[in-house]
């Protein structure tokens, strides 16, 4: 499942209060190591405010707002900030888990949800070898 929220900001500029808005994809932002203030240029960009504008200073002051989050996201979205350094470790455990899992599958023929133990011991087993490295 994708893992999105909607960003938006909301500020005053030249007397009209402003909340441009984007959905951000975050598996695609977190995959390219971004952080949160790489927002503010994609936040200007989808909607049409210059890089290199006065409008665009005001609203890198505002604070971020986020909502709407969609897939494990949800679980990191509170009282309007997201907690992404939180998302980024739990993206990387549930890839983990969907990594053993598939070297179950491919490797013993069975799915581990369907042996007891047997993701606990595929996790032991990980752990031991990331420790040697």
């Amino acid at each position: 499942m994708k893992n999105r929220v909607r960003v938006s900001a909301v500020f005053s500029f030249r007397g009209e209060t402003h909340e441009p808005e984007l959905v951000l994809d975050l598996d695609d932002f977190m995959d390219a190591g971004k952080d949160l203030d790489a927002l503010y240029p994609l936040l200007a960009a989808a909607n049409g405010i210059g890089a290199y504008s006065y409008e665009y200073e005001v609203l890198e002051m505002a604070p971020l707002h986020f909502n709407r989050p969609e897939g494990l996201a949800a679980d990191f979205v509170a009282d309007g900030r997201l907690d992404l350094e939180g998302l980024r470790r739990a993206r990387s455990e549930v890839r983990r888990r969907e990594a053993l899992a598939a070297i179950a599958r491919r490797e013993m023929g069975v799915d581990p949800a369907d042996v007891p133990g047997l993701m606990a011991a595929l996790e032991a087993a990980y752990e031991a070898g990331r420790r040697r490295a």
